[in-house]
């Protein structure tokens, strides 16, 4: 599990660097990158449904894929920060829907163009192939953590994830709400604000507003690390 954290950082970038490949490489391509689509809170970038073909960028803000069960019990899959890369889809309709958590702009190509442009430009096709094994380790770490761990160790993962995936380590932005959160993690939003209010007052975590401030990383590291 630390691997899967500790490299998304490092995918992230790769993913960004292949954007600005995207840029120089192919004209279509270039000119849809330069086209910032910005996004209110709550916006749908596609439903669930919809015809799949785009493959998208967050430039600022976030973005959280979601779907419906059939009894209409909502599921958040994950969220989307900036320099990630979100909207690939190997189906020809939406199997969720894609919407913005706050104010957020984003960026779009045609799957089929990255597709070509990653046939033609081994960085980038590395790059991207990178960024889709991250994607997957995240997913699959995020069902195993429903299946088998507790509360405090679903909360714990998610912050450490998500700083693990910005620039700073040990603050972290949560512009998503509570229940956000918990439709992620498989939890209440009373069982998210009783997890925080421990991680609290066990003194390893502070928090500002939206903001987190980690307090002791490592010991929060080797907490990760020993998950079941």
């Amino acid at each position: 599990m630390s691997d899967a954290i500790c490299s998304s950082t490092a995918a992230a970038s790769r993913v960004r660097d292949s954007w600005r490949a995207a840029e120089t490489t192919g004209a279509s391509l270039g000119a849809q990158r330069a086209a910032l689509m910005r996004l209110a809170t709550g916006h749908p970038v596609y439903v669930q449904g919809d015809p799949s073909g785009f493959v998208y960028q967050v430039v600022f803000g976030l973005i959280r894929t979601v779907s419906l069960t059939g009894d209409g019990a909502r599921i958040i899959h994950g969220f989307h920060l900036p320099g990630e890369v979100f909207g690939e889809d190997s189906c020809p309709h939406r199997s969720h829907t894609a919407e913005a958590v706050c104010t957020t702009g984003i960026v779009r190509c045609e799957q089929a163009s990255l597709q070509a442009l990653a046939d033609s430009d081994p960085a980038a096709a590395g790059a991207l192939w990178l960024w889709l094994l991250q994607n997957r380790e995240r997913t699959a770490e995020h069902l195993r953590l429903l299946a088998r761990a507790s509360a405090l160790d679903r909360v714990l993962y998610f912050l450490f994830d998500l700083a693990a995936r910005t620039a700073s380590p040990t603050e972290v932005e949560l512009p998503m709400s509570r229940y956000d959160i918990g439709d992620y993690l498989g939890l209440s939003n009373e069982t998210v604000s009783r997890t925080f209010t421990i991680l609290r007052n066990r003194g390893l975590i502070v928090t500002r507003g939206r903001s987190v401030l980690l307090l002791k990383p490592a010991k929060l590291s080797t907490s990760i690390q020993n998950l079941p």
